[in-house]
């Protein structure tokens, strides 16, 4: 049987945790540790996605510096990978796995509208596309 084709917008978390360019070393820490995830899209006013800070990219940073005037403009990653909304499985899959990331934002006319990670990616197999379990008794 083919494979059910999905799109990004039906593997995404509508995502609202972003922050802006301006925001300050310590700030993204906390959000990263009180949200319990591993990166953050930057936005500008517009929501118009211009970068990504990952954990990883932070504690680079706060080797170099934890000085407040630090902001994200200065350690984000830009510009970001990301995808449209209807880009499909297979073409995130790969991006994955081609680019070693593991947070894949979702833009619409260039704006944020989700993200993805690989946990994402495999809840919506599950759900959506493997046969469900054989029921027991």
């Amino acid at each position: 049987s083919p494979i059910m084709k999905g799109h990004a917008r039906n593997i995404m978390t509508h995502h609202a945790t972003v922050i802006t360019e301006d925001t300050s070393l310590g700030a993204i820490a906390g959000i990263l540790v009180h949200a319990r995830i591993g990166g953050v899209p930057v936005v500008d006013v517009h929501e118009r996605l211009v970068g990504f800070v990952s954990e990883t990219d932070l504690m680079g940073a706060l080797l170099r510096s934890t000085d407040e005037s630090v902001t994200a403009r200065d350690v984000m990653s830009t510009p970001p990978i990301s995808v449209d909304e209807f880009a499909t499985s297979d073409e995130v899959m790969t991006i994955f796995r081609e680019r070693d990331i593991h947070h894949l934002p979702v833009v619409r006319s260039g704006r944020l509208v989700g993200i993805i990670t690989p946990l994402d990616v495999l809840k919506f197999f599950l759900d959506k596309v493997l046969p469900p379990p054989p029921e027991v008794g």
